[in-house]
């Protein structure tokens, strides 16, 4: 009887080792000169390669181009040595393969940490249809043609009759040069793009031809600047995507522009009511960089121009989320006239294999930042987080219950949609500026 309880208590963890290995991700990042510890309970049979020599160490042993085999009841040590790749296949009792990572030994990207109160200007991709109205024609009937035709809230206007759509004004302008004729508007639903048959009314109200849509062709608002590289000038900021006020939905970029913005004033946040920095930027002035994206992840382009942080002159490492740790960490925004340090802990961090919003809860714990804004308020989405030494996380969202506490996203995430390795082409950054 106790044989079969051993055997039963066994086979569980058998089972539960092999799960946890066949579930790792199938790609594993580890930074240069990193030691990274695997831990296996049961005979595990390990054979690796590396692209080249004296890259990869495991337990001690030299991977080589060739190939090494081992076998570890103790926990796998992962020891990099220099950039490069290599694989760890992963074969139970050494005889039946069950998985192969492929290991990536990378240089951490480097970045100036932001905390910079940005405006945000930004023009979508066609006009975004925001609501559908009826109206009365000059025949006294109801009509909405646009909603007949199968256009719905959230769909882009793109173009009419091949026209491509300026803004608003524009719309209006081709509107009534189809003097009541049927035009073809293309839009952008999601990913599809259709085209639908629409016959303009003319309004009784103002003698103008409608389609009865409510149209915005740009939004504005105030955030943080999150990142951005000295080299290339590639940027991040905000944490989440500009969304439509009436919608909810994602806008599409045309083109956009960051700009110098100063605090006016500051609701502080309470529970069930949310707080916020107000700000002002001149639209004409101060520009500071161009958008060229807007993303779940947050806002991303090119500064045109240097920015600087008197904390962080020069870059610092970006972490990889493995080296994200619950604990003490501090946050850069701005609050008055300049950039502020405040304490913050880190309370959870979530295991993400794929880029993911709300990949941490953090808490703020700055006795200073809470006497000036209850917590985190809007506006300070974008707020970089700084932890050991490394960039970790980009503030992104506030609990409403509890304005001290909020959520935030791997760094990593955010880097990688910025492109800062590659620098996506980018210029170098007037410095002279």
């Amino acid at each position: 009887m106790a044989a079969v309880v051993v055997m039963a208590i066994l086979s569980a963890v058998l089972l539960s080792d092999i799960y946890r290995i066949v579930s790792m991700p199938g790609e594993y990042l580890v930074v240069e000169g990193e030691e990274r510890t695997l831990d296996l309970i049961l005979p595990i049979g390990i054979f690796a390669t590396s692209e080249s020599e004296g890259i990869l160490k495991l337990n001690g042993m030299e991977v080589t181009t060739g190939g090494t085999s081992l076998s570890s009841w103790n926990p796998l040590i992962i020891q990099t040595s220099a950039t490069g790749g290599g694989t760890i296949e992963f074969r139970l009792f050494g005889l039946i393969p069950i998985k192969k990572l492929t290991v990536s030994v990378i240089s951490p990207a480097r970045v100036i940490p932001g905390g910079h109160s940005i405006g945000v200007k930004l023009y979508t991709q066609g006009v975004l249809v925001v609501a559908l109205a009826d109206f009365t024609g000059i025949d006294g009937k109801s009509h909405n043609p646009a909603s007949q035709a199968g256009i719905a809230v959230g769909d882009s206007i793109v173009s009419i009759n091949n026209i491509k759509v300026r803004d608003a004004d524009h719309v209006i302008q081709l509107l009534g040069g189809s003097k009541g004729e049927e035009i073809s508007i293309e839009i952008k639903r999601g990913k599809q793009s259709l085209v639908k048959t629409v016959k303009p009314v003319k309004s009784q109200e103002d003698g103008k031809y409608r389609i009865g849509a409510w149209v915005r062709d740009k939004t504005a608002g105030v955030g943080t600047l999150s990142f951005y590289n000295p080299e290339t000038g590639a940027f991040g900021a905000l944490g989440h995507a500009i969304t439509d006020v009436d919608t909810g939905l994602m806008l599409s970029v045309e083109e956009g522009e960051i700009l110098e913005s100063r605090i006016a004033s500051i609701k502080k946040g309470e529970r069930s009511k949310p707080g916020e920095i107000r700000g002002i930027f001149f639209e004409e002035q101060n520009k500071l960089g161009y958008i060229q994206k807007n993303t779940e992840f947050g806002i991303f382009g090119i500064l045109s121009k240097a920015m600087g942080n008197e904390y962080f002159p020069e870059p610092i490492p970006v972490a990889l989320r493995h080296q994200v740790k619950e604990g003490p960490a501090f946050i850069l925004t701005t609050v008055d006239e300049k950039i502020g340090k405040f304490a913050i802990e880190i309370q959870k961090v979530a295991k993400q294999y794929h880029p993911e919003p709300k990949s941490m809860v953090v808490k703020v714990a700055d006795e200073r930042l809470l006497e000036a804004t209850g917590g985190i308020v809007q506006g300070m989405s974008g707020s970089p987080i700084i932890q050991d030494g490394r960039l970790v996380g980009i503030v992104t969202h506030v609990f409403v219950n509890d304005p001290t506490r909020g959520y935030a996203i791997f760094a990593e995430w955010m880097v990688q949609h910025a492109e800062i390795n590659t620098g996506n082409g980018a210029a170098k950054v007037d410095k002279t500026e």
